[in-house]
């Protein structure tokens, strides 16, 4: 097959950098290095990776969060391609600021999140705005703080930064480097809705005052909590997570719904509600420090959380001088309750107990009774030399209730540690017979009126029950099938009319 060859003229390519350079796009105040590629690259149509990078720089800009910490030959390519200055272009980073600012990468670092998810979802990219802000601009940009991940609230107009969409719910993520598309940063990115609508709840001032201390002293690396000490900044990260965990792990509802309300009263501010963002964390680590110590007790008193060691216990990857630190912190607020002499007299029972603990364990598969199988599962743990804490968490009671069936048990044995009474004027043994009594029915026959149960119990132990406690116990330990409750026919009603 014949080849037709035709002729061609070399030429030089046309530098971008001349035309870029005719018409400018210089860095805002504030703003971050990613939104200011951006923006540089949208008036020519091109992914600003493509316009800026060449092969070799596009491999050390792969990581999303390269801006941070970019590469030296990065921010030689960034300055020799836009004509911009070295140090301008170093203040669009992170460059400035000690270690390696993971802490800083991880959007709502200090939220409730962390404490209670198993795995934390992918968070590549992930940016807030101020609407307030977005607003007031001509050109809308993102700004650096932002783009922290532990900054909750604008600290110019004191309102929370939107991490979320409020049109379609989706996060909001900055736009890749690679990306050809017309980008609009002042819109998200699946619905396009403008972020400049998008609601902020008002912040306390307090937890801005915190939020501004941590930026201001955060390039420095040492950090000053007013009466509490200045720390190096791995150490405050700890100290602020030790302190959100007290309020976070191992804590009833009602007791942090209670918390929460002393917090809102004090400081003014709106319902804090689960306390899932970065803003209203924020605002309980305001409240917790200031002033120090008295916060902090009040809050371990309102949260009737574990003492400092066991709240220690549940950081067990910090290192060790950083953990020193935070110790010594919480001690000095939180002395350790001082047992007195008589302290685990229990002890030379369960440890003499004639059942092992593979025994009490067998002994809770055959009961059928809720209560007494955890009590046996928790008292064969301690049997087996678990800690009284961690037998405790695994059996999900608090501490001291484990505590309260030892001391029950060395006093009166066995049974006295698994007994409670559960029937009005029923002691354990007496409805425990009758319970007994009432699984031998048979499932076939006609169901038993609780009436029979009240002249049993009066026959048996000459105690009077109540019809509700005898219909109780049938319906959980009858043999016959569970009847199914048909729903309430709803009544219409009318509303009043009113001249």
């Amino acid at each position: 097959m014949p080849v037709e060859l035709f002729d061609v003229e070399l030429g030089q390519p046309q530098a971008p950098v001349t035309a870029i350079r005719s018409a400018p796009v210089l860095p805002l105040a504030g703003e971050a290095l990613p939104s200011w590629l951006l923006r540089y690259a949208a008036p020519l149509g091109i992914a600003p990776e493509t316009l800026l990078f060449g092969d070799v720089e596009m491999a050390l800009a792969g990581n999303p969060e390269w801006w941070r910490k970019p590469d030296p030959r990065l921010i030689d390519t960034i300055v020799e391609t836009t004509g911009v200055s070295p140090d301008r272009v170093r203040g669009l980073t992170l460059l400035d600021w000690p270690d390696s600012g993971i802490d800083d990468a991880m959007p709502d670092r200090f939220s409730r999140q962390r404490f209670v998810a198993a795995k934390p979802a992918q968070q590549n990219r992930r940016m807030s705005v101020c609407p307030e802000c977005l607003s007031e601009d001509d050109d809308p940009y993102i700004r650096r703080d932002w783009l922290i991940g532990w900054v909750g609230a604008c600290a110019m107009h004191h309102i929370k930064l939107v991490r979320t969409c409020p049109e379609c719910g989706g996060k909001l993520r900055l736009p890749s480097l690679r990306t050809r598309a017309h980008v609009t940063l002042g819109r998200c990115h699946r619905c396009m809705f403008d972020l400049a609508r998008a609601h902020g709840h008002v912040v306390p001032a307090a937890a801005i005052d915190l939020q501004q201390r941590l930026l201001d002293q955060r390039p420095t690396g040492n950090i000053e909590l007013p009466g509490v000490g200045v720390f190096d900044w791995p150490v405050v990260v700890a100290l602020l997570d030790a302190l959100l965990g007290v309020v976070w792990l191992d804590t009833k509802l009602q007791n942090r719904a209670r918390l929460f309300a002393r917090v809102e009263d004090d400081l003014r501010c709106a319902p804090l509600g689960a306390a899932d963002d970065g803003s209203d964390a924020l605002t309980i680590l305001a409240w917790i420090t200031q002033p120090w110590p008295r916060r902090i007790q009040l809050a371990l008193g309102l949260l009737n959380a574990s003492r400092v060691a066991r709240q220690m216990q549940r950081w067990p990857h910090l290192p060790e001088p950083v953990r020193e630190w935070v110790e010594a912190v919480l001690l000095g607020a939180l002395p350790n309750f001082v047992h007195g002499a008589d302290r685990g007299w229990w002890r030379p029972w369960i440890d003499n107990l004639p059942e092992t603990g593979d025994e009490l364990r067998a002994m809770a598969m055959r009961e059928p009774l809720p209560h007494r199988r955890q009590r046996l599962m928790a008292l064969a743990d301690v049997r087996d030399g678990m800690p009284v804490d961690v037998a405790a968490e695994a059996a999900d009671v608090m501490p001291r209730t484990l505590y309260i069936w030892l001391r029950r048990g060395a006093k009166g044995g066995l049974e006295a540690a698994l007994e409670r009474p559960v029937w009005r004027y029923l002691t354990e043994p007496q409805a425990r017979e009758l319970i007994e009594w009432i699984s031998t029915a048979s499932p076939y026959g006609a169901r038993w009126r609780s009436d029979r149960v009240v002249n049993e119990a009066r026959r048996r132990f000459r105690v009077e029950i109540t019809q509700h406690v005898a219909q109780a116990m049938l319906r959980r330990y009858g043999p016959w099938p569970k009847r199914r409750r048909l729903p309430l026919k709803r009544r219409l009603t009318v509303a009043p009319v009113y001249d």
